[in-house]
């Protein structure tokens, strides 16, 4: 499965692809409130085709916000409710810098 949501009003999108238990959600541009409910959509359409590990990819990601954080431990908790696993992968300098003020990057699996 392959899909890519329209360019919201932000120049925001969040792609999904999933191959046997693995989905991959490429967040795109700037993930804020207006773009929180995609990735919301996302998460569950993943989990609930039997996805164990969700891999979100940051490498094409501008901006994100508190809304974006927020979705993000959702999925965290939603996907431990299930026994799976979430991966942070091409987690630029920025991005990295704000998960480690939050505390997530001891929550999260990060890769550059």
């Amino acid at each position: 499965m392959r899909r890519q949501e329209e360019l919201g009003a932000g120049g925001s999108a969040v792609g999904v692809e999933s191959a046997g238990d693995t989905g991959r959600i490429k967040l795109l541009g700037e993930i804020d409130h207006s773009a929180v409910r995609q990735l919301d959509q996302a998460v569950h359409e993943l989990l609930d085709g039997g996805a164990t590990k969700l891999v979100f990819d940051f490498a094409d990601l501008s901006f994100f916000d508190s809304a974006c954080i927020s979705a993000l431990v959702r999925a965290h908790s939603q996907a431990g409710e299930r026994g799976g696993e979430i991966e942070l992968v091409n987690v630029n300098p920025y991005a990295r810098r704000i998960l480690d003020l939050t505390g997530l990057s001891d929550v999260f699996a990060l890769s550059d």
